[in-house]
C-alpha cells in the first residue's frame, strides 16, 4: 500500500522534474534549494525548545502513569500470592480494573500530547515556511523543494534555513 509520503516524494520530484524539464526557450530553473524539513524539526532551537516545554508539561502526568504501572505491578504479585476462591477473583478483577485504566489514562495522554504537539510544530512549520521564502527571495531562489527522494547535495540550503530560524 502507498503512503501519503511516498506519493507526496514522488509528486514532489515529478514537480522538480518537470520545472527542470522545460523546452529550450522557456524560462528555465537557475538556482535550485532542497529543505530538510525532518533536520528542522530535530536541529532548531525552536523545536528543541517546543520538544522541552512539552517534556516540562507533560511530565507529572507521565510520573503519574510510571506511578500506577508500578501499584499493578505489586497488585499484580498480592494476587498471584492468593490461593484459588473468592478473595483472589476478586484481586484479579480489580487487577484488571487497574490495567484498564491504566491503558485508558495512557492513550489519553498519548492523544492529548500528539495533539499539543502538533500546534506546536505547525507553529515552528509556519515560522519555517516565512524564513525559507525570505531566503528564496534574499539569495534569488526560482525552485525550493522538500521531501524528495533523492537530490544532490550541494542543493541543500538546510543550514541555512536552521541558521535564519536560530537568529
Amino acid at each position: 500500500m502507498i503512503q501519503k509520503s511516498q506519493i507526496q516524494k514522488w509528486a514532489a520530484a515529478f514537480a522538480a522534474a518537470a520545472c527542470l524539464a522545460v523546452p529550450a526557450g522557456a524560462e528555465t530553473v537557475r538556482k535550485l534549494g532542497f529543505v530538510n524539513v525532518d533536520r528542522i524539526h530535530r536541529e532548531s532551537v525552536q523545536a528543541q525548545n517546543i520538544q522541552n516545554k512539552l517534556d516540562t508539561e507533560f511530565a507529572p502526568r507521565q510520573r503519574q502513569l510510571e506511578k500506577l504501572q508500578n501499584e499493578i505491578e505489586v497488585s499484580a504479585q498480592k494476587a498471584e500470592k492468593l490461593k484459588a476462591g473468592k478473595a483472589r477473583a476478586a484481586a484479579m478483577a480489580e487487577l484488571e480494573r487497574q490495567r484498564r485504566e491504566f491503558r485508558g489514562s495512557q492513550a489519553q495522554l498519548a492523544e492529548e500530547y500528539d495533539l499539543r504537539r502538533n500546534e506546536e510544530f505547525a507553529a515552528l512549520q509556519n515560522n519555517a515556511n516565512r524564513v525559507i521564502l525570505e531566503l528564496a527571495k534574499k539569495e534569488g531562489y526560482d525552485l525550493i523543494v522538500h521531501d524528495v527522494i533523492f537530490i544532490d547535495a550541494r542543493f541543500d540550503i538546510t543550514d541555512k534555513v536552521i541558521r535564519e530560524m536560530n537568529r
